[in-house]
């Protein structure tokens, strides 16, 4: 009877360890993929902003998720692979309408289209015209080849104090 009580004890410190791990992994970020599809090898590298293909970044510092205390970023798109990409598709979203572009363009010719050389950078300056926080998300896309493909959106903030 005794191994009965202590094979059910087992069990349930098991089921509740399970259930604690489920919730710890449920509540961390896991950094996975949404969709991954090959069709023969594959090798996958996983890196920061600063480290891969389409480097995005401003002033050598990661943009996704950061609030910038200023009235107007550059953001700087730098190609760090061995080939050229071709029709990089940059869209650019405000949650103001007090937001400007340099390189400047009008929201019919949104989204920005751009080729980047090997080792080539490219910038787009984002300015607030008014004080207060600008929500801005950058959607960016480039299908250079068949077999690569970047996607990729980051989020970030400027408050402009003034």
């Amino acid at each position: 009877m005794s191994d009965d009580s202590d094979l059910r004890s087992y069990t349930r410190r098991g089921a509740l360890g399970l259930m604690g791990a489920g919730g710890v992994l449920a509540a961390t970020e896991t950094l996975g993929f949404s969709n991954l599809t090959r069709d023969r090898n594959l090798n996958i590298a996983v890196t920061n902003d600063l480290n891969s293909l389409l480097k995005v970044y401003v002033e050598n510092e990661a943009i996704d998720g950061q609030t910038l205390n200023r009235e107007s970023v550059t953001v700087y798109f730098e190609n760090q692979s061995d080939i050229d990409l071709k029709s990089i598709v940059i869209d650019i979203t405000s949650s103001v309408d007090s937001v400007e572009y340099d390189p400047s363009f009008s929201d019919d010719s949104n989204p920005f289209n751009t080729d980047l050389s090997s080792g080539g950078k490219k910038h787009i300056k984002i300015s607030t015209t008014s004080s207060g926080t600008a929500d801005i998300t950058l959607d960016i896309s480039s299908d250079t080849l068949p077999e690569l493909s970047i996607e990729l959106s980051r989020d970030f903030h400027i408050h402009n104090s003034s």
